[in-house]
This record gives structure tokens, sequence and C-alpha cells, in this order.
């Protein structure tokens, strides 16, 4: 893993996302200065984007070296540099996320949470940075150029219907696939790199999962990829307080910025490789979504 990270260092950096690589006795260079675009009240600090993520969900957050890394990471960094803060972290489990945010704890949440449940928390969503939901990944061929496009979510479903299938214990994919068949219908395992091992090994056709999750898994296996969606996706939110329409309004701003100028889309691509497009409708409104 860390030299995937390194491979996607240069690329990143000239985003503004990631900071200058220094080794031995360099002397560090000095950071650019910021200009504040927001102050309190709309932050707690002046001068600090206070940031929430979680950081046992890898490729969201997760933990390389000692130092939290990932996708909500690097989306924090280049949301507080646009407003000209310094960036500050917070690791909450997810499921604190939104409390903190109401309780402006924290400035921002991020913490992969989807919409649906952001708008249940009396938090107001300030667009979004990525659209994610259940994947289905297969074994596929290795010696062609061509990539395939994905299957759609009726088709995937088809598929799976008269299929061995697995999953990860207890995870959404378990409870969406014996909500659509039965109890029991999908082979469970313990951990995603178990189904992984087993669809290689061939003793199941697929393995459902979180689409993001699968396919930085995915990277590990040249033989498996991402086919298509089950379900419907749903935009991952950046959440406010309700009582800050200005920090939200701003960060709507810097989140569309970034979806025009492709910033999130090399974000995207540095954690998740190739992963297509999994927007619930193309044609519904785009706002803050790469």
């Amino acid at each position: 893993m860390n030299r995937r990270l390194l491979r996607t260092a240069a690329a990143l950096a000239t985003l503004g996302v990631l900071g200058a690589l220094v080794t031995g006795c360099q002397k560090k260079p000095a950071e650019p200065a910021l200009t504040p675009k927001i102050a309190p009240p709309a932050i707690k600090q002046a001068g600090v984007l206070r940031v929430a993520i979680d950081p046992t969900q890898p490729p969201f957050a997760g933990a390389v070296d000692g130092q939290t890394v990932g996708m909500d990471v690097d989306v924090a960094a280049a949301v507080a540099e646009r407003l000209g803060l310094k960036l500050e972290l917070v690791e909450l489990g997810w499921k604190e996320i939104p409390k903190a945010v109401a309780n402006r704890t924290v400035d921002l949440g991020l913490g992969a949470i989807p919409i649906t449940e952001a708008v249940l928390a009396d938090v107001s969503v300030a667009g979004s940075y990525a659209t994610d939901g259940i994947g289905l990944f297969a074994v596929t061929a290795t010696d062609t150029a061509e990539t395939t496009a994905p299957i759609s979510p009726s088709e995937a479903a088809a598929r799976v219907a008269n299929a061995k299938v697995g999953c990860q214990k207890e995870s959404a994919a378990q409870w969406f696939l014996e909500s659509e068949f039965w109890e029991g219908y999908a082979k469970t395992y313990d951990t995603l790199r178990a189904a992984f091992d087993a669809l290689k090994a061939g003793e199941i056709d697929y393995v459902a999962c979180d689409a993001f999750v699968g396919a930085y898994l995915a990277r590990d296996y040249e033989s498996i990829s991402f086919i298509g969606s089950l379900g419907e996706p749903t935009p991952l939110g950046a959440l406010v307080a309700k009582d800050s329409p200005e920090l939200e309004t701003s960060v709507r701003e810097v989140l569309d910025a970034m979806a025009a100028d492709g910033t999130l889309a090399a974000i995207r691509a540095k954690w998740v490789g190739d992963l297509p497009d999994i927007r619930a409708d193309a044609s519904a409104e785009q706002t803050g979504t790469p």
C-alpha cells in the first residue's frame, strides 16, 4: 500500500492535497500564508477548520505508518486550504459525527455518511463529495486492454439471483441480499478480504460490498473488478450545523469548485482507481457531487 501512496503523491501535490515530502535533515519549506475566508461564529476557532472523520473506514480514512490517511482526509485538507484555514482532524466513530457537528464540537463532518442518514441527524448537508453504494465484484479477464462498461443495477440483481454470492457478515450488502431474497441467501465471511479470497479461489461467483471499499481492496487482486451496482447509490454528505448557514454556503461553493476543476475526481482516483461513477440519477442536481 505504501508504494501506491508514493506513486499518487506527485499528482495530488499539484492540487494542494499533499504536503512536500522531506527526508533526513532537509529543511522543511515554509507553509504558505493562509488568508481565512470565514471566521467565528461560522467556525469555532479563528483560522482553524475542525473536521470530524472516522479513522476506521479505509479508503475514507485509516492508519498507515502511524498516520491517518484516506479520501476523507484529502477532501478535508483541500476544503480547509481553499477556505484559507488550518486543518484540524477530529477522529470519531461515524455514528458520533452528526452529533458532534450539531453540537458545534467540530465545524465539518465527513465520515462517508449517506445524505439520507444525515438528514435524520438534525444537521445540514453542505453538498456531497462522492456517491457510494453496494457494488458487485467478480473475477474478470486480465488479458484485454478494453474496459467493460458496468452492468445496470437490474442486470446485477438478475445475475446474483441465481449465483453464489459472498459478503461480509452483518454488512449492508448482507442486509440488502437478504431483503431481496431470503435470510441466509448470501455466504457470509468475517472479513471482506476473506470473501475476496473465496471469489478468487472460485468458491463463489460474486462478492457484494460497499463499492468504494471493494474497489480499494480489489487493487490487491489483479483478477477482481467492480462490474456494477446493486440497489440505489447514495451521495455522501459534508455535514455542518444547522445554525451555521455561512459555513454551509462556503463549503458547498468549495465542493462545487473542486468537482468542476477535477480535484474531487483526482482524490477519488487516488483511493479507488478506475471505479466508475455510480450516481443514483445522472439527471438529478449535482451540487457538490464529483
